[in-house]
């Protein structure tokens, strides 16, 4: 018979072994490891082997901004293609119970999608374009939504549509919002860097944008040159225009002297300066129009696709977390058993191995055994050097302590905290599973000795939304002690 998990069986049976062998003195290994430093030191030695080759790999590639690509109807298609791939293998994954059972709700997201696909694809021919108007407060939006509805007359040459110009006031944030295919982005001075950052942002994310500088009548002319210098050299990389206009003047005062020699004062409201704004309106609408269609066109297909993965890892969550739970008590049962720190290290080492090769699989990726192996030792190693298996040690010791028996055994802190740690490693893998899985294929970038952080962030939030005592009695309940103790 096959064996289906040779890292977990072959790891433990080792340490099992080594264990034997210690017991009766005749183990070369034993005395060679010592107090098991020598195998920390093969451990780390053996990973930074294997991640500096990892290193010499393919630089990661950077996309240019989606805004500033020029977009043809084959890259909507590619897209679309991705999307489709992904359904399959959705519906692929589904048990087979799932797979019978049409009235699950899974079924109905499958069939939202599909419905997604074929708009998508319809927007790629559509003639009208869509104008949002964003900025911080107290920038005169809803002054240039007005000006721009009814005194902006598009070219006779345009043959498409204005169907809507609108202020929109969290852009990015819902998914209307991803309709509108030109960008205007209204400050009243110099951009400040939270400024600076979104418009970035809107770049990256697909919008074509466009920055007007309003209220530029409230400056001396000399002061409205300085600025619109430093707008423009801020976004020069950017690949944008910037537009200066007025859209609500100020009132100015007029004095009027009559022949009697009487003199009027009055106030007088000009007329909106929105002309270098709409003559760009203008050339974009008449020009780019197709292209503006597309770019939007590509996004939506774009988000369609992360949306599509995010379904995906949902259900492959479902797979994962038994996974996860069913090592995490493995490593508990492992720790209690092994006396020595060395064979508790080496079992542990072997358990994560296969949670790697395990989790893998199940997000698609395939690892070879050694490479599960020596991804293993890093992540172990990480464990140790960033304090968390003294700070899990540290918080489950005191709650032993109650439980007297099962304390003096001598195993069930060891077994306790390695469950622990495993849980940990096992939700952080699934994080960075999910977290790749969004990437294209030459990006992913499997790098295990960089998850540090994750793992710290992961250790935190799992100790302040689980239980600890709660999880104590789950451990104690998987020990050999706990059930000798509640039989008793």
């Amino acid at each position: 018979m096959q064996l289906k998990r040779p890292i977990l069986v072959g790891g433990l049976g080792l340490s099992a072994s080594l264990w034997l062998l210690n017991i009766v003195g005749h183990s070369p290994v034993g005395h060679a490891l010592g107090d098991g430093s020598a195998l920390m030191g093969a451990i780390a030695l053996g990973a930074g082997v294997w991640f500096f080759k990892q290193a010499k790999g393919a630089p990661l590639t950077v996309e240019p901004p989606l805004a500033l690509q020029t977009v043809d109807k084959l890259a909507v298609e590619k897209v679309i293609t991705d999307v489709e791939t992904t359904l399959a293998t959705l519906i692929e994954e589904l048990p087979e119970d799932a797979q019978v059972n049409k009235n699950l709700s899974i079924w109905a997201q499958v069939e939202d999608q599909k419905l997604a696909i074929t708009q998508v694809l319809a927007g790629a021919n559509r003639e009208s374009l869509s104008i949002a108007v964003v900025g911080n407060k107290s920038t005169g939006k809803s002054e240039i939504v007005s000006c721009l509805s009814t005194q902006w007359q598009p070219s006779h040459k345009q043959v498409i549509d204005i169907t809507e110009i609108a202020e929109v006031e969290t852009l990015l944030s819902t998914e209307t919002d991803t309709d509108a295919d030109i960008v205007l982005f209204v400050t009243a001075g110099d951009l400040t860097q939270s400024e600076l950052k979104r418009i970035q942002t809107l770049l990256q994310a697909g919008y074509r944008t466009h920055i007007a500088f309003n209220k530029q009548d409230q400056l001396i002319p000399a002061d409205r040159q300085s600025v619109l210098q430093r707008i423009q050299t801020r976004v020069e990389d950017l690949g944008i225009g910037v537009s200066a206009i007025a859209a609500n003047p100020s009132p100015i005062k007029v004095r009027r002297h009559h022949e009697d020699g009487t003199v009027q004062e009055y106030t007088e409201q000009p007329d909106a300066q929105l002309t270098s704004l709409t003559d760009r309106l203008t050339h974009l609408t008449e020009n780019e129009a197709q292209q503006l269609v597309l770019t939007t066109t590509l996004r939506q297909a774009k988000a369609l696709k992360t949306q599509t993965q995010q379904i995906l890892n949902e259900q492959r969550r479902e797979r994962a977390m038994p996974i996860v739970e069913q090592m995490q008590w493995i490593a508990a049962g492992s720790a209690f058993a092994s006396p020595l720190p060395s064979l508790d290290l080496l079992a542990s080492t072997a358990i994560n191995a296969q949670l790697i090769v395990d989790l893998g699989s199940v997000y698609g990726q395939t690892f070879s055994l050694q490479q599960g192996k020596k991804a293993a030792s890093t992540l172990a190693e990480l464990l140790v050097k960033l304090g968390l298996v003294e700070l899990s040690t540290q918080a489950f010791g005191s709650l032993l302590k109650t439980h007297a028996a099962t304390y003096v055994a001598g195993g069930a802190l060891q077994g306790v905290s390695a469950a622990y740690l495993t849980r940990t490693v096992g939700l952080s893998l699934v994080e960075f599973f999910e977290e790749q899985s969004y990437l294209p294929v030459k990006q992913q970038k499997f790098a295990f000795s960089e998850m540090g952080g994750r793992l710290q962030t992961i250790f935190k939030a799992t100790k302040q939304g689980l239980s600890l005592q709660t999880f104590v009695q789950q451990a104690l309940s998987h020990l050999p002690v706990a059930e000798k103790t509640a039989a008793a």
